[in-house]
């Protein structure tokens, strides 16, 4: 197993990881109940997010052999990247095209609600992070966090991470892994609803 940098050569297989690891997140089902509907969704917001990040932040790659086993989308919250403007400009004719415009901005407007991670000195945001199935139950997700993530904010002088999570699973294994939970939000889109967890942790620079 070894990791390195994305490329474009990677987004398609990224994207895909990222839409079958997030298809059943509670946010998504939210906003749409078709699984084939919500599946195309996820894709289109997946593969505008990981171009986004390959080309201005930070996209992880985790390989065996030259199988992709895991994903990981990491940002600089100390930079001003103003990506709502570079996430319409990706994006914006793929989901129009598509028919998913609508759906798209809903799913925007939930995000907002757990903007927590603005711009601010000696932090990180973990964007997604995905463990094909195929690799799950092994303690690959935790390595990953420590030998990737941690180890790549260490050497950059260390800070704050953060992330947020729609799912129970997820708050376990982040706690598991260190990480402090801090904020509660309750998402509603229509008559429906969905709680979101904030993490944090320090992680210090060498």
């Amino acid at each position: 197993m070894y990791f390195r940098q994305a490329d474009k050569e990677d987004l398609v297989k990224v994207t895909e990881l990222l839409a079958e690891s997030f298809l059943d997140y509670p946010l998504f089902c939210v906003i749409e109940e078709d699984q084939e509907k919500r599946y195309s969704l996820v894709y289109e917001l997946q593969y505008i997010n990981t171009k986004l990040y390959i080309a201005k932040h930070q996209c992880f790659v985790v390989m065996d052999d030259r199988k992709l086993i895991g994903a990981a989308l990491l940002k600089d919250l100390q930079k001003d990247h103003k990506d709502f403007w570079s996430y319409i400009y990706l994006g914006f004719f793929r989901l129009l095209k598509k028919g998913l415009m609508v759906k798209a901005i809903q799913y925007l407007k939930l995000m907002n609600g757990t903007s927590v991670f603005s711009q601010q000195e000696n932090a990180w945001y973990l964007d997604s992070f995905a463990v094909s199935k195929t690799a799950q139950g092994l303690g690959l997700g935790s390595e990953i966090l420590q030998c990737v993530i941690f180890s790549y904010i260490k050497e950059h002088g260390g800070g704050k991470l953060f992330l947020s999570t729609n799912t129970e699973w997820n708050r376990k294994f982040y706690q598991k892994n260190g990480f402090d939970e801090y904020k509660e939000t309750e998402l509603t889109l229509n008559e429906h609803s969905v709680k979101d967890w904030s993490y944090r942790k320090k992680i210090p620079g060498k």
